[in-house]
């Protein structure tokens, strides 16, 4: 696209992920059924503007698990931009959590273990040192979350 181009063709729409408001909150993740993918927080997907340029949405899903505020502009380029690598990086990302919650789906109801045990066995290869009790806690509510929809499912 030329340089001409883009500034005429730069139209700015709400955006579809956080409806315009610049953050994501549990009604915007239930809808866009990531309710164990994501949390509330600000808008990856418009950067917590609250708009997007039109053109976004022929680039990227609205709802790829993938793009998340924790990832580097340089990677967000590369995954708009279908960068074959970072491509292959956001599909692994979601195998791999995927994979992770259908582990603790098993580990629940299969083999009837309780979320601090199934924690304890995720953080088992850790050094107890560097596993911080915060973090501990937000995998038990994790664990915990991915129970209680499965509960309701």
């Amino acid at each position: 696209m030329s340089l001409i181009n883009r500034f005429f063709n730069n139209k700015k729409i709400d955006c579809p992920r956080c409806l315009g408001k610049g953050y994501v909150d549990w009604d915007d993740i239930k809808r866009l059924k990531k309710e164990l993918k994501w949390i509330p927080g600000s808008c990856a997907y418009c950067n917590g503007k609250g708009e997007i340029n039109s053109d976004l949405q022929s680039k990227i899903a609205v709802n790829t698990t993938y793009l998340t505020t924790d990832l580097s502009l340089e990677e967000r380029k590369k995954l708009i931009a279908n960068d074959e690598e970072a491509k292959q990086r956001a599909l692994y990302y979601e195998t791999q959590t995927d994979n992770f919650i259908s582990e603790v789906e098993y580990l629940h109801f299969t083999g009837n273990i309780d979320s601090n045990i199934i924690a304890n066995f995720y953080v088992l290869h850790q050094n107890q040192s560097e596993i911080d009790l915060k973090d501990r806690n937000e995998l038990i509510d994790y664990i915990e979350r991915i129970i209680e929809l499965k509960n309701k499912n």
